[in-house]
């Protein structure tokens, strides 16, 4: 088996057993914010409900594809964190941070966190086929639209929190839980509104001059000055090169030349010479800012060069072998079974104290696109990149 199997192995029969055993707080309720490295409960933390959300759409996207009975689990948890976040303070939208037992600890209402509600809503309500879920994935969009759509394009950051730097990566987030919900709803008005973000992507966030995502800008969008204005980060390069032919995919509008081009660039400029990783930021010139890892980035570059795989992409059997063999050597080397090790410097030192939840949502990302069936000539017939 080669390691793009070993992995897909290794996150439906080590992976999800260990999450739904150790990953969800039986005194409590939901699911925890993370599990210290031996594998034990970390007790106290505060839990962000973009969290929950991924674990939701773990549990309910595992379901679906038929690797784990995750659907009763997926249940429970988003009934528990509607009752404990949707509207709790007597005010419309989700909130931001729970305390351990359920209580309000940040009420603000936060763009990253509603995109994640909406992408485990779609999930849930494609696996249960129960519309309850939809009708509340529609109540959350009315109020992105009554509370925090912003006239110069997109979305406010937040509501009664931190509105700048502007950034685009809960916009890449709102876009990919668009997509995931006009897929699983069939309902047209979705498409409307992913094809918005997809617009906002093309005249904001890409820079088509070094074929780079800009991450930080000022009110009117205009790119942020400094040090933020210099970052680019290859792991949202990957993102969007999948999300821009997921589009494409569900739209059938033409392919968007941004996702070769994106992912060239990654696999360019923000890979690790050293530690063979990606790194975490660099400029548009190939330096790096930061040449640290995480396992997000990994598993993110891990899913878009198997799309690229099955796309026929030049080069790709090697970017996607070199993608695995860091997750396998790095990553799951010397962590407890179904965990992880979160962070490397750049010199491939391990630096994690903990394994955070939050992850698990990227790695059966990048896990589903490695295990679909490649695509016939037909069907990449005037779609290759």
């Amino acid at each position: 088996m080669d390691g793009v199997g070993r992995i897909a192995q290794w996150g439906v029969q080590t992976a999800l057993p260990f999450w739904a055993q150790h990953g969800w707080d039986d005194v409590h309720g939901g699911f925890v914010e993370s599990i210290a490295l031996d594998g034990s409960v970390i007790h106290g933390e505060a839990r962000r409900v973009r969290v929950q959300a991924r674990q939701i759409y773990v549990f309910a996207r595992a379901h679906h594809e038929g690797w784990v009975d995750g659907l009763e689990r997926a249940t429970e948890a988003a009934s528990l964190l509607r009752k404990r976040a949707w509207k709790v303070d007597g005010h419309p939208g989700w909130v931001h941070l729970l305390t351990e037992n359920g209580a309000v600890a940040d009420p603000v209402r936060d763009l990253y966190d509603h995109a994640f509600i909406l992408l485990a809503l779609a999930w849930l309500g494609r696996a249960s086929g129960d519309a309850q879920w939809f009708d509340l994935a529609a109540e959350t969009l009315d109020f992105l639209d009554a509370e925090m759509a912003d006239p110069a394009g997109g979305y406010r950051e937040s509501v009664s929190g931190p509105q700048w730097p502007r950034r685009q990566n809960p916009h890449m987030h709102l876009f990919e839980a668009l997509l995931a919900l006009y897929e699983a709803s069939g309902d047209p008005s979705i498409l409307v509104r992913a094809i918005s973000i997809k617009t906002l992507f093309g005249q904001v966030f890409y820079d088509s001059d070094a074929c780079v995502v800009r991450e930080f800008f000022d009110a009117d969008w205009a790119r942020a000055t400094g040090d933020l204005g210099a970052v680019v980060e290859p792991g949202h390069l990957c993102e969007w090169s999948w999300l821009l032919h997921e589009f494409h995919r569900l739209s059938g509008e033409p392919l968007d030349p941004a996702v070769s081009a994106l992912f060239d660039v990654a696999m360019r400029l923000g890979v690790n010479d050293r530690t063979g990783l990606l790194c975490a930021a660099v400029n548009a010139r190939g330096e790096v800012l930061d040449g640290s890892s995480r396992t997000w980035m990994q598993t993110e570059w891990l899913r878009t060069a198997a799309l690229m795989r099955r796309l026929g992409h030049p080069g790709a059997d090697a970017h996607l072998q070199r993608a695995g063999d860091g997750i396998l050597n790095y990553h799951l080397q010397n962590a407890i079974a179904g965990g992880w090790t979160d962070r490397f410097d750049a010199l491939g030192q391990a630096r994690s104290d903990r394994i955070p939840a939050s992850t698990l949502y990227h790695a059966f990302g990048g896990i589903a696109e490695c295990v679909r069936p490649t695509a016939s000539k037909a069907q990449t017939a005037g779609g290759a990149v």
